[in-house]
């Protein structure tokens, strides 16, 4: 069976290794260690400590403070007839001017003077109701419906094209509905 021995051999077998090399099994590299880790740690452990101190602090501080106090044992404050009676006539007073100008503003031929006139009737009003807190509520809310009333208008007046729009015309019944109610608050 001289088919089986290979041909160099010269016959005999060889001993030993075989002469190709013997497959090494790779084994993937491991990852060196990041040289940033340390400074990623660092700031973690610097992280918790602030936070620990913190909580430590809200929980060591006195809870007197207004924000502590539960909506349920707040009261409104209180104010005298005379500051309320005082409040009233401000509010009616601040009505009387951005109604009057609104209505002349309106009423006349140039719609930049109309639009200028609907918004600083409204500002006008909510700044009253801003800067006076003895304001009745009622009459608080009226004062505010009929600023926001004037608002929606000045902004649909921008969009609408014609006058007998229904969009503009249902605005201003809102507005004329929202004026009589200040119109009743300040008995006029």
């Amino acid at each position: 069976m001289a088919g089986d021995l290979p041909p160099a051999s010269g016959g005999t077998p060889q001993a030993g290794p075989p002469s190709a090399p013997q497959w090494v099994p790779v084994f993937p590299n491991q990852p060196s260690p990041r040289p940033g880790a340390w400074p990623t740690a660092a700031l973690a452990a610097i992280a918790f400590l602030v936070g620990t101190a913190g909580l430590i602090v809200a929980l060591t501080r006195p809870t007197s403070s207004p924000s502590a106090i539960s909506p349920t044992t707040s009261t409104l404050p209180k104010y005298s007839v005379e500051e309320v009676s005082a409040a009233h006539t401000k509010l009616c007073s601040a009505y009387g001017l951005a109604a009057r100008a609104v209505q002349i503003a309106t009423n006349g031929d140039n719609p930049a003077l109309s639009g200028i006139a609907t918004v600083n009737g409204a500002l006008i009003l909510e700044h009253t109701v801003s800067t006076t807190p003895a304001i009745a509520a009622g009459d608080r809310d009226a004062a505010l419906a009929l600023a926001e009333a004037y608002s929606n208008a000045q902004a649909t007046a921008t969009t609408v094209q014609q006058r007998d729009d229904p969009l503009w015309q249902s605005t201003i019944a809102d507005v004329n509905s929202k004026d009589g109610a200040m119109k009743k608050v300040c008995g006029r």
